[in-house]
């Protein structure tokens, strides 16, 4: 059933029914990649790719946006998972403001939520 609703999403992006928009995070430390992970949103439907981690796993939270933005964890967050490197995940019941971190090791939701409120704060 989940295949058929990420079918119809795919159709109504190809149509434009919906905007789409992709949310890179890349990360070098001292000239070497730490994370590098794509996240396209197209919807409800967002497809999590992990390109590269020093530590062969990229480890995603995903929250809610109010949570986010107030530097706080709503428990529990949305979905925590992981994934090896080279490794995409389709998740198709996402709110549309949802937000998200990913890291090469794994860290609690309150620890996401902080980097995500600061980097609200530092955007232009």
């Amino acid at each position: 059933m989940s295949k058929l609703i990420a079918l119809f999403y795919l159709l109504l992006s190809l149509a434009g029914c919906d905007q789409s928009h992709t949310v890179v995070t890349h990360s070098i430390v001292d000239g070497v990649d730490v994370i590098d992970s794509q996240i396209e949103v197209t919807g409800k439907l967002a497809t999590f790719r992990c390109l590269r981690s020093n530590s062969g796993e990229c480890h995603y939270t995903v929250l809610p946006q109010q949570c986010a933005a107030s530097g706080s964890a709503c428990r529990p967050a949305l979905s925590s998972f992981s994934m090896r490197e080279g490794n995409s995940v389709m998740i198709t019941a996402l709110p549309k403001d949802f937000a998200s971190c990913v890291t090469a090791v794994p860290s609690a939701a309150s620890e996401c939520a902080q980097q995500l409120a600061s980097a609200v704060r530092t955007a232009p």
